[in-house]
């Protein structure tokens, strides 16, 4: 048997496709899984701090705890500029199936969101070959398996967030030609490396649903105010074939790992309509007095551009290293980024963060950070206070419709004892009224702000709606797990593997259900 403990992750996969693609027979592995394993539903930071996702699955730890919770670029405390998470940020130790490699287990961990390199693992590991979010490198352990597998399958097609760059109709048929080459390659990969060892676990993600997510919700979602009834039927089809692939990728992988196998399969963050909201924070907060800077379409651009040559591949940044001096490009940047970041200036009282489909926002604390502005204590208190007061305030234009479904303060989510990293304030806006491009309200006035841009233009975002299958012996058939959360994930794998998870935040799933399966 190839693989005692089978670990399957679908990168943001949308459960609800999921469920309806294995309905019309479009994914038999899946319908499978349904009728001779347990389905759990998961509660996850989507509704708060939604690219901590991944982090908590890889180690069953919250980010109130970790304070990771935008690889992208957030705010490190002690620190006045907004910057990328770096692997000197990531702790592999936490990772479960490094705990499990420390253990005595022999491992395989394949492209893992959000990861770095584990020294001295006990296995095999491949990072951000075929990815949506590559905020590191592509990397192995060893060496030689990156060298070994661009050999064979070169690299993935869709680098990253490349997707973004696919807006028109030909643009994305060529995503869904890359995408569908990458679910069948990372597949023959993944079946290769299974067949290679006993494997007391294997790890791994597929990554394009996520890419296609965004990019391709609109071909499938009639409602969708983009919908194109007249594309071609093989684009209307798009998610539906990209679903396809990766259950027959995941049909082989499974029969790889032979019939004594434990199985666990997650669709990590769901996708919906794009609807935005966050983009307006920027302008909100300026109208109120809270930053130093206006947010005007000039620096939105200057913004895009900083985010855009952040993911340029690494053979263009090397490229342009050349052409314009060693280091240039990355003090251009920082250059860049500093006149964007809030905190750069006493003047700021409170900045936006990027928190991918939640609002962020962070006082500029006196003592905190570098150039506070705002005391602790009853001053901050009172101004938190007034930030929730005026945000509620704001609605549709014309309308008496507000935009934000809830705020919530790190206090109240992660407790008094939070990582000082995490936002002071995250904003859920509504997702029950269409696209939020513009707001306003008697202080603030009107506000407009697109929710696309030249680089990064998408109809598909996240939703909370997470799910996991589990299979394999002694797990009862047809029924569904009491709910849990992520951080439940990398202490059921080791529960699985015999190894203890350590200090985390989740627990062991009981795999063995007791109620019939409800509506997903």
């Amino acid at each position: 048997m190839p693989a005692n403990v089978l670990f399957i992750g679908l990168d943001a996969g949308s459960a609800a496709l999921i469920h309806r693609f294995a309905a019309e027979g479009a994914m038999p592995t899946f319908s499978k899984l349904e009728r001779e394993g347990v389905l759990c539903r998961l509660d996850s930071p989507l509704r708060t701090l939604p690219g901590a996702i991944w982090p908590e699955i890889n180690t069953g730890i919250s980010s109130g705890r970790t304070g990771e919770f935008y690889h992208p670029g957030q705010i490190r405390t002690g620190e006045s500029r907004i910057r990328p998470l770096t692997e000197g940020d990531a702790d592999p130790e936490r990772y479960f199936w490094v705990k499990a490699s420390r253990a005595g287990r022999r491992v395989a961990a394949i492209d893992l969101p959000q990861t770095a390199l584990a020294p001295g693992l006990n296995g095999i590991q491949l990072c951000e070959w075929g990815l949506h979010d590559r905020n590191f490198r592509a990397a192995s352990h060893p060496p030689s398996l990156l060298e070994e597998i661009r050999a064979l399958y070169g690299d993935h097609p869709i680098q990253g967030r490349a997707c973004d760059t696919r807006a028109s109709q030909d643009g994305r048929q060529a995503l869904l030609d890359g995408l569908l080459w990458g679910c069948r390659a990372k597949s023959d990969m993944l079946v290769d490396l299974i067949d290679r060892e006993q494997w007391d676990l294997f790890a791994c993600v597929f990554g394009e649903t996520h890419c296609g997510g965004h990019q391709l919700w609109h071909l499938l979602d009639k409602s969708h105010p983009d919908h194109p009834a007249d594309a071609p039927q093989e684009l209307r089809d798009a998610l539906k074939r990209l679903y396809s692939a990766i259950d027959e990728g995941m049909g082989r992988l499974i029969g790889k790992a032979g019939p004594g196998a434990t199985v666990v399969v997650l669709s990590s963050h769901g996708m919906g309509p794009y609807v935005g909201g966050p983009q307006l924070l920027p302008e909100v907060l300026s109208r109120l007095g809270m930053a130093s800077v206006r947010d005007t379409p000039a620096r939105r651009r200057l913004r895009t551009l900083h985010d855009k040559a952040r993911y340029l591949p690494y053979g263009v940044k090397r490229l342009l290293r050349k052409a314009t001096g060693i280091g240039a490009l990355r003090r251009a940047q920082a250059g860049i980024g500093a006149l964007l970041d809030p905190f750069q200036s006493p003047g700021t009282r409170a900045g936006a963060l990027k928190n991918n489909r939640c609002g962020a926002i962070r006082l500029n604390l006196k003592g905190r950070e570098p150039f506070g502005s705002v005391a602790p204590g009853a001053e901050a208190n009172a101004l938190l206070a007034e930030l929730c007061a005026e945000l509620m305030a704001l609605t549709l234009p014309g309308t008496n419709t507000t935009i934000i479904d809830s705020i919530v303060g790190a206090d109240d989510v992660f407790g008094p004892d939070h990582h000082p990293d995490v936002p002071d304030l995250m904003i859920r806006f509504r997702s029950d009224i269409g696209r939020i491009e513009a707001c306003q309200s008697p202080r603030v006035g009107l506000v407009a702000v697109p929710i696309n841009s030249p680089g990064y233009p998408r109809t598909g975002d996240h939703v909370p709606n997470t799910r996991l299958w589990a299979a394999g012996p002694g797990i009862e058939a047809g029924c569904r797990l009491p709910d849990g959360n992520v951080t439940d994930i990398a202490p059921t794998i080791l529960d699985l593997l015999g190894v203890p998870g350590g200090d985390v935040d989740g627990r062991p799933l009981p795999l063995q259900g007791s109620r019939p399966p409800d509506a997903a």
